[in-house]
């Protein structure tokens, strides 16, 4: 539970300070998102994925699969928040929308994180909770960066900000209601949306790793940071 409030506490305080005053220097942003999506990356590879298919070794691949293409469908709409990106929004609309792909992704992205809150039922729950919980950062960062960029009031950003942040609480606690009105089946659906989850943040953290740079190569600071994530994720 620690590593969930604090991870909860940082990300609302870093899309804050985002929105309140910005710093000039954001290139580090990008360094950070790269090094959080290597580390989900190497626990997904050698944690999550070895357990998820020994406990519903027949389910899966089809959750991953589902997974993954949700999140192809979400950021037809997100605009590619979840990696980074803070595209203006054309109207209030289209803001609209990708705040709320957003807030679905966060949902999906904070059920199988019911598991650190209430009883585990996942050996790894604590290095999935730590993984997600640096990916959910910068991108609450990105979101205020967007916000600012749509010419959105920081008093309202705030408030987006806040319900970004309380949208995993709502995915942990739509899981736990399932889990409890399920009885002896709530591990395998815990299970279930955990694989939805994965399939969701293997998109994600590919994507990160694999958006190059110019000439489509990687500089030599974002090199170091992603072997730091992925040392980490082994060591974790």
């Amino acid at each position: 539970m620690f590593f969930y409030l604090i991870g909860l506490a940082i990300s609302l305080a870093a899309g804050l300070w985002f929105v309140l005053k910005p710093p000039h220097n954001k290139k580090w942003i990008y360094l950070f998102l790269s090094a959080g999506g290597a580390f989900l990356m190497t626990i997904i590879f050698t944690h999550i994925l070895p357990e998820l298919f020994e406990r519903i070794p027949n389910e899966a691949g089809y959750f991953l699969l589902a997974g993954f293409l949700i999140q192809i469908l979400l950021e037809n709409y997100s605009r590619g928040i979840e990696h980074g990106h803070s595209h203006t929004a054309n109207s209030s609309k289209v803001l609209y929308v990708s705040y709320l792909a957003l807030c679905i992704h966060a949902i999906i992205e904070g059920m199988p994180m019911a598991s650190v809150l209430f009883d585990s039922t996942s050996v790894f729950h604590e290095q999935l909770t730590v993984g997600i919980m640096l990916h959910k950062i910068p991108v609450a960062i990105t979101l205020a960066m967007l916000l600012s960029k749509s010419g959105i009031q920081k008093k309202q950003s705030t408030i987006w900000i806040i319900g970004f942040i309380l949208c995993t609480v709502i995915g942990s606690s739509i899981q736990y209601i399932i889990g409890e009105t399920t009885g002896e089946g709530a591990a395998d659906i815990m299970f279930m949306s955990l694989g939805l989850t994965i399939g969701i943040l293997l998109h994600v953290s590919t994507t990160i790793l694999f958006e190059s740079s110019n000439h489509h190569r990687l500089s030599p600071s974002r090199i170091a940071v992603i072997a730091i994530g992925i040392v980490t994720g082994l060591l974790a």
